[in-house]
């Protein structure tokens, strides 16, 4: 079998990439080693995603089945009545005014269908095993199928979208770790829990530990009643505590610290213990070879404080599709057709890495909460916690200069 294209993972990344490519005309193969739907974390999306669901399709089906996101809300662990609220109309380019709140495991499905009704070819419990070069150039994929048979995929271009896995990266020894992120996440997901009222129903709760904790809690809710619930602690924080040991007693402590999100969970229920993840933040240096690109997670993960992980998917696998498309219709993929659409990644999510710093830091906390706040940073964060940080705009340069990104 041969394609122009075939992608791994049918995640986010994957499924808009093999969209956008389908919808060019272009001949596309998904490989997904699960089976839809499954449980992911990262469920708050960001508004400038939302015209790369347009773009695909699928934006009115996510308008009927999830609950609208129209700002962010940041609120002291310790202290409910000091709260500050970012409306994402306040970006200084709000083309999007809201995003969306989406279980995964439904979000995730929807784009992979998509793809599919677009006319890639969608495969589930397909697991690539490895990617096949001819010199240095990625020539196609082999991959075992539900029966166990192997079958060797040609394509003129493979996309790497199989997540934190990073399956190029890796194996080419191009990922690091990115400095001061060593963090680890609890979470689960509860019904009951506090929410605000009318148009704000949908914001997601960020809760900020106070003292030298430097971690914070996310509360998401969801238009059937459920709320994503989840902290993220430091390294220190769980050493520390490592009697305790299991991740429900170690998330029981932590919300133990924080009177606010105890009074937000007042009389919830869980609906599954609580489980943990470690150690999540990398970059990758390389993003693009001789006939191969890597989307998503793949391209590297950052702490979820800003949401940043769909966002930086969507983005990455709807850009890297437009470059393929317009690098076979000149017959030759050679990396460097796809070095703008690297470099403008690269600078998004920099910004972010950047920023997450400063707020473990502490730079950035003080300027969230600060009264009164200087009108610009205050649209500038806005901006930022928008999605729009690919165009070279004066408040991202900014944010850059302010907060710069250390390896």
């Amino acid at each position: 079998m041969k394609v122009d294209v075939a992608v791994i993972g049918g995640g986010p990344a994957g499924s808009v990439c093999a969209a956008r490519l389908a919808q060019h005309g272009r001949s596309v193969l998904v490989l997904e080693r699960d089976h839809h739907p499954r449980f992911h974390l990262g469920e708050s999306l960001l508004p400038c995603s939302m015209r790369v669901l347009d773009a695909v399709g699928v934006l009115d089906e996510a308008k009927a089945r999830f609950l609208p996101k129209r700002g962010a809300r940041f609120v002291a662990s310790d202290d409910d009545a000091r709260a500050v609220r970012y409306a994402f109309a306040e970006a200084f380019h709000a083309a999007w005014d809201h995003a969306f709140q989406v279980p995964r495991d439904e979000f995730d499905e929807m784009l992979f269908r998509r793809a599919g009704a677009s006319g890639a070819e969608v495969r589930e419990g397909w697991e690539v095993t490895r990617v096949v070069f001819e010199g240095a150039r990625a020539r196609a994929v082999e991959a075992r199928g539900p029966g166990g048979t192997v079958e060797t995929i040609e394509a003129c271009v493979v996309v790497d979208a199989s997540g934190r896995e990073a399956m190029m990266a890796r194996a080419a020894g191009t990922t690091e770790r990115i400095a001061h992120l060593d963090r680890t996440a609890l979470f689960t997901q509860v019904r009951g829990a506090w929410r605000d009222d009318g148009e704000r129903e949908g914001d997601i709760q960020i809760v900020v530990m106070t003292g030298d904790e430097h971690g914070w809690f996310w509360l998401i809710p969801f238009a059937d009643g459920r709320t994503s619930v989840g902290v993220v602690v430091s390294a220190p924080w769980v050493r520390a505590r490592r009697e305790l040991g299991r991740p429900e007693a170690l998330f029981d402590a932590a919300v133990a610290q924080s009177s606010t999100v105890t009074r937000m969970l007042e009389g919830t229920s869980r609906l599954f213990p609580p489980r943990a993840a470690a150690d999540f933040s990398f970059r990758v240096r390389s993003l693009k070879g001789p006939g191969w690109l890597s989307a998503g997670d793949a391209t590297g993960f950052i702490d979820p404080l800003f949401s940043t992980g769909v966002h930086l998917a969507l983005h990455s696998g709807f850009g890297a599709a437009d470059a393929i498309h317009a690098s076979l219709d000149d017959g030759d993929v050679p990396p460097e057709r796809f070095e703008a659409w690297e470099q403008e990644l690269k600078a998004g999510a920099e910004l972010y890495v950047g920023a997450v710093q400063a707020f473990y830091e502490g730079d950035l906390t003080a300027q969230l909460f600060a009264e009164p706040q200087h009108p610009f940073l205050r649209r500038a964060i806005a901006s930022m916690l928008s999605g729009d940080v690919f165009a070279d705009a004066p408040w991202a340069r900014g944010m850059r200069t302010r907060y710069p990104a250390r390896s």
